[in-house]
């Protein structure tokens, strides 16, 4: 194990949803519910809200366009930021230079608050409905990677790839962040993450459930790599991990354990896809090892996986913490599939007990008998400084009048 330097003030917390939508609801509903829950995180203290691209998705996710639902939050809003978590990169869904184009322009609606996150699809259901090949999306989102950076880092640029062949252009509208916004990469194996690094862009990790051993060592591939790598562009390094389970607090732990419950039929559901694709193709054959997990161990799931933040404010700010000693910079913690009522809670419990704590420690009232332990604890160094004081003071006058009578 690593002894890292514990980051409180540096960690970022990103609120995360798929407008998960249940049986007998409307999806029409279920976003109305996620604009509230976005402008009560706003209020309480997250960083940034995120979304991932999913589409034609059964029962986990609705957010197929999430450029459409920013712009809206985006109006709504004045300080929370928004990551694109993550936009997908093979070209029959996505082509690179719409990316640019749009992050762009949501960069100047926002007024500087978005980030790109990019991927290349991690569900059978959409990369077959787009009719993407698994065998060769990766080499597709590292090439529209490479067209994004340049669109918005060079005024006139061009590429000349496998996957694309863009002629001497200059990317309209032109972003205002400097050099251009945040972006990160989803990374989910050791090959991934050291990608990432060497590129100099910010990682995704974690989502596995395969435990905090598999988190720190993709952390500490990703550190090493940035430390010996040459980048061409500005380098946007952070580690980004997901909490891809779910967080949920509530005011005692037994009532977050109660909920959390129900959180593990999406996980079981979303690793099935990464059973699937991990037979189709050699880049996605890491996804394979979750099958050797057992989602119906609670105390793994909730305690060691690495997948949920659940609890009561202290455990969830305990939690926390160990996500932070790995040298994390920021959460992502999905907040989803609940009811409305209690993902509101959750969000405002997080906000008002957690957050400070690594936020702004000093601002955290603590209990009286807390701060009188911290009293007593000081009288002794406090006496004796005093008795210092008043023995150099008596020293003092008594030289001073042995002058004075000189004279």
């Amino acid at each position: 194990m690593r002894i890292h330097t514990r980051k409180v003030v540096a960690m970022r917390f990103i609120f995360m949803s798929e407008g998960e939508t249940p049986p007998g609801h409307t999806h029409e509903h279920r976003y109305r519910e996620l604009v509230d829950e976005v402008l009560l995180a706003e209020e309480v203290g997250f960083d940034a809200f995120g979304t991932s691209e999913q589409h034609v998705a059964i029962g986990t996710a609705t957010t197929s366009a999430p450029e459409v639902l920013y712009p809206y939050l985006m109006a709504l809003t004045t300080r929370i930021r928004f990551v694109h978590l993550v936009t997908l990169l093979p070209t029959r869904i996505n082509h690179a230079l719409r990316v640019a184009e749009r992050l762009a322009t949501e960069d100047i609606l926002s007024n500087g608050r978005v980030e790109l996150g990019v991927g290349r699809g991690n569900t059978t259901l959409a990369l077959r409905a787009f009719e993407v090949s698994p065998t060769e999306n990766k080499a597709q989102q590292i090439e529209g990677l490479e067209v994004i950076r340049r669109a918005l880092h060079n005024d006139v640029f061009s590429f000349v790839g496998e996957h694309y062949k863009i002629p001497p252009r200059s990317l309209v509208p032109k972003g205002i962040q400097s050099p251009y916004p945040p972006i990160h990469m989803a990374t989910g194996s050791p090959e991934s993450v050291r990608t990432a690094a060497e590129l100099g862009v910010g990682a995704i990790v974690g989502g596995f459930y395969l435990g905090f051993e598999f988190l720190e060592n993709m952390l500490r591939i990703y550190d090493d790599a940035l430390a010996g790598a040459t980048h061409t562009y500005p380098r946007q390094a952070q580690k980004l991990v997901a909490v891809g389970g779910g967080m949920h607090c509530a005011e005692t732990r037994d009532e977050a354990l109660k909920w959390a419950r129900g959180l593990t039929e999406s996980v079981a559901l979303s690793t099935d896809a990464y059973q699937r694709l991990s037979k189709l193709s050699d880049d996605y054959q890491y996804m394979g090892a979750v099958k050797h997990l057992d989602f119906n161990d609670e105390r793994y799931m909730f305690e060691e996986s690495s997948g949920f933040i659940v609890g009561d404010p202290e455990d969830c700010v305990a939690q926390v913490q160990r996500f932070a000693d790995l040298g994390a910079d920021s959460l992502v913690m999905r907040i989803d599939g609940l009811p409305h009522k209690e993902l509101m809670k959750s969000i405002e419990l997080f906000g008002k007990y957690v957050i400070p704590k690594f936020k702004n420690p000093k601002a955290v009232v603590r209990t009286p008998e807390a701060i009188l332990d911290d009293i007593r604890t000081a009288r002794p160094a406090h006496y004796a400084e005093l008795e210092a004081f008043e023995s150099a003071q008596k020293e003092t006058t008594g030289n001073t009048v042995e002058v004075g009578e000189a004279r």
